[in-house]
């Protein structure tokens, strides 16, 4: 069972990096694996691929949605200066 850093919503940001986003979704995928060697019946399972979907607002205006590796992300104190980011990106869903 996979154990995430982040939930829905978080603030976070690229590790030495400052721009402000949101977490939107673990990327979850279909893999197929033999349980019991290759041998037996093969099952589909799904699985977190390691990468995040983060959005935020750039400079234009323009609402970015872009996957990122969970390791590279770092969680941020969402800042009241930060308010007109946050009603940006819930009004772009």
């Amino acid at each position: 069972m996979d154990t995430f850093k982040f939930m829905k919503d978080d603030w976070v940001k690229e590790r030495g990096g400052n721009q402000l986003m949101q977490v939107d979704e673990y990327q979850i995928v279909e893999t197929v694996v033999h349980p019991n060697g290759f041998g037996s019946r093969p099952i589909t399972k799904r699985v977190f691929s390691g990468k995040v979907w983060c959005t935020w607002v750039n400079g234009n205006k323009a609402v970015i949605t872009q996957p990122f590796w969970e390791e590279d992300l770092e969680a941020t104190a969402h800042q009241q200066g930060d308010l007109n980011t946050h009603t940006l990106l819930n009004h772009a869903h």
